[in-house]
């Protein structure tokens, strides 16, 4: 007992570190293939004016944020200037003139009191910079007070007119040819004309300056009524040899097709790194909370890390298509759900969607087409179970396959076009050729993993079989009660949810060892025991022999690994009861080592083989009890009690059992009984029917006497 459990552990070890290995390596290829993937392999370091080496087209619909921001721009300068009065220029203007003239009339009094004309104008500071010769100064002078108000009236009656014109940055040298114009036209001397162009240039300010808020606002709204310019998917950017020019440059940079540094490459590849990890976490929980409900046996974990690398190497070789639909997504989803369990395939589809999605470098539009397609392959994967199904199966994933790609189609490109219906019609085909790859591997699946597919499980319970046929022949008595544990193993693992097909085809076949001794087993005797004349020991040894044999003859017939675990684990451990207490009573003086009349093990390591053991152990004990006169009460009792003991005896340690399933299996267990062995009418005896018949002849000859004598 010492070598199995250290036997156990050790095996415990060696499937959680192969488990571990599995997983790192997963991790790694898928990294490998993210990082060496479309969306490097797709950036180049090129500048404007070298040759492309390769032809570029957009992966997907895209934004020219370059191109749209150029027309912005055109748009935003297209808005004229917008202006703004400001009056108070026009007040401080005239005002400063009217000043400069007061100012120069105080100079011209002094210079009438005798001081030198040069020496006033050169101590002489004027508020307006205002230049002027000596004979406008002399001419002035000679004007009197009447004519100096007229002529400083005309001056500002002319500024007023150009004012009222406006007077902006850009045209304040027309405003002042205007005002010369003006000037002209009166009837003053050319020197005091002269002197009132040169004051009012001096003195006219623009009085309209540049509204920047409504200006601002107006290019804005310029600027948003201009669409963007759209890369659309497919369209071609640049030819191989064709010259690089600044605009190809710009769509190669806004379609992120160009390493222009090292950063730009990395952020977008770490974070997809960083989601990756994230998903692989998830799924190691997922595949932790699982444990307590089914158990991945190492050549399942070995088959589903084949299936998912070989994808990935799929993906990775593919990455460089532009037509997303051929990428063979969905054979994963296929595989996983045949060759394992849909539930698995579920999660791993929507996982592998993403993970392809970084390789391929796609967009939401490629994870959403296989997050679908995948879903209904793994579901329609379940109906593959029988050869006239498969017709259907490929008519309603091509289906599918067509109306999710339409429908994307239509979402993502805005409206309908024929390349949405070309795409779809390969979706549809690719769809049914994953479909023949998926089932037309199988039988490859099956002898390097021996995997347990639907299909190959049901080939095993034909009765045609030649196990099943020479246990028909050769032991009738333990072929009848296979069936019966095969019905009690079916209806048990339907109600807690495993694998039906497995613990029924193992229920089949869980006693072959007994061909090569059938008459030493009970339910195969016809008469004479041959136990009666062999000591405890020999007898205990056939019995516990027949799983050897079992398994054995199971490897000679190439069985799947599963139904020879079943074969191996249906005793478990247990103790060969009946012949272990003939031996201590036989040998009381010399004891008896238990060990001698114990299986070998090992104890059931899945729910399914734990099934078969508790059906193998009750059929037989309920079977006698119920035909004794027991009814169905007494056997539900019998049946608590023996599954108990199983318990006890800690056989379902390893078979991830809970409580919970223990009792349901004892009530589907119940439930087949009572249809195999419910109370049926009583039929009449002979006697009974020949009273019958002679009242029933009586009563016939009166009515046709009465008929007679009617007429």
């Amino acid at each position: 007992m010492i070598d199995l459990k250290f036997s156990e552990n050790f095996s415990k070890k060696a499937t959680q570190l192969l488990n571990t290995f599995l997983i790192v390596a997963a991790i790694a290829v898928t990294l490998l293939s993210i990082t060496t993937g479309s969306y490097v392999q797709e950036k180049e370091n090129i500048q404007v004016g070298s040759i492309s080496s390769k032809k570029y087209v957009a992966p997907v619909d895209t934004v020219d944020t370059v191109a749209t921001e150029k027309l912005k721009e055109e748009a935003r300068n297209s808005v004229s200037p917008l202006y703004k009065h400001n009056p108070e220029v026009e007040e401080s203007s005239i005002d400063a003139v009217s000043e400069y003239f007061d100012e120069l009339d105080e100079m011209m009094k002094r210079y009438d009191a005798g001081e030198s004309l040069d020496n006033l104008i050169k101590s002489t500071s004027f508020k307006l910079p205002v230049a002027l010769s000596y004979s406008q100064y002399i001419m002035y002078n000679s004007l009197n007070r009447y004519q100096r108000s007229e002529f400083i009236g005309d001056i500002q009656e002319i500024m007023q007119y150009v004012y009222d014109q406006g007077v902006t940055d850009d045209t304040k040298t027309k405003s002042d040819e205007l005002a010369n114009e003006r000037m002209q036209s009166t009837d003053w001397d050319i020197s005091l004309k002269e002197m009132g162009t040169t004051i009012m240039s001096s003195a006219i300010k623009p009085n309209l300056v540049l509204d920047e808020e409504s200006m601002e606002a107006a290019r804005e709204k310029k600027a948003s009524e201009v669409s963007d310019v759209i890369i659309k998917k497919n369209q071609k950017i640049v030819d191989e040899g064709e010259v690089i020019t600044q605009d190809i440059y710009d769509q190669l940079k806004v379609l992120n097709l160009i390493d222009e540094s090292s950063t730009d490459s990395v952020i977008p590849i770490m974070g997809s790194i960083i989601i990756t990890l994230l998903l692989f976490g998830a799924s190691v929980m997922y595949f932790i909370s699982q444990r307590k409900k089914s158990v991945y046996r190492p050549d399942e974990s070995i088959m589903l890390f084949t299936i998912y690398i070989f994808t990935i190497f799929m993906l990775r070789i593919s990455s460089h298509l532009t037509t997303f639909v051929f990428v063979p997504t969905m054979l994963f989803a296929m595989l996983v759900s045949i060759l394992i369990d849909t539930k698995t395939s579920l999660i791993l589809n929507a996982f592998l969607a993403v993970i392809g999605t970084f390789i391929f470098n796609g967009d939401m539009q490629y994870a959403l087409y296989f997050v679908i397609t995948g879903t209904f392959s793994a579901l329609f994967m379940q109906y593959t179970d029988k050869r006239n199904r498969i017709i259907i199966v490929a008519f309603g994933i091509a289906v599918i396959n067509f109306i999710t790609r339409f429908a994307l189609g239509l979402f993502f490109q805005n409206g309908y076009n024929a390349a949405i219906i070309t795409e779809s019609g390969y979706a549809a085909v690719i769809g049914v050729v994953s479909l023949i790859i998926t089932v037309g591997s199988l039988p490859l699946w099956e002898a390097v993993f021996e995997a347990n597919t639907t299909i190959k499980l049901l080939e095993l319970s034909n009765p045609n079989n030649e196990l099943l046929r020479r246990l028909m022949i050769e032991a009738p008595g333990t072929y009848h009660h296979s069936l019966m544990v095969a019905n009690l193993a079916e209806r048990a693992a339907l109600d807690i949810e495993a694998n039906a097909t497995l613990a029924r085809v193992g229920a089949y076949y869980h006693d072959i060892g007994k061909l090569k001794y059938p008459l030493y087993f009970s339910e195969n005797q016809m008469g004479e025991n041959p136990h009666d004349n062999l000591e405890p020991h020999s007898s205990a040894k056939i019995i516990i022999q027949h799983v050897q044999s079992g398994i054995e003859l199971a490897s000679e017939k190439r069985l799947p690994k599963s139904i020879k675990s079943i074969i191996g684990e249906h005793h478990g451990t247990t103790l060969v009861k009946y012949f272990y207490v003939k031996a201590v009573k036989q040998y009381s003086d010399e004891g008896v080592n238990e060990s001698d009349f114990r299986y070998k093990g090992p104890i059931p390591q899945s729910r399914e083989a734990a099934i078969v053991m508790l059906a193998d152990t009750v059929e037989a004990a309920v079977r006698s009890i119920l035909k004794g006169g027991n009814d169905i009460a007494a056997a539900d009792k019998i049946i608590k009690t023996l599954i108990k003991d199983k318990l006890d005896d800690g056989q379902l340690n390893d078979s991830s059992l809970r409580i919970k399933d223990l009792d349901i299996i004892r009530h589907s267990f119940v439930k087949v009984f009572e249809g195999m062995y419910h109370d049926r009418v009583s039929y009449p005896k002979t006697e009974e029917i020949k009273k019958a018949e002679e009242y029933n002849k009586k009563v016939l000859e009166k009515k046709e006497k009465e008929n007679g004598e009617n007429k």
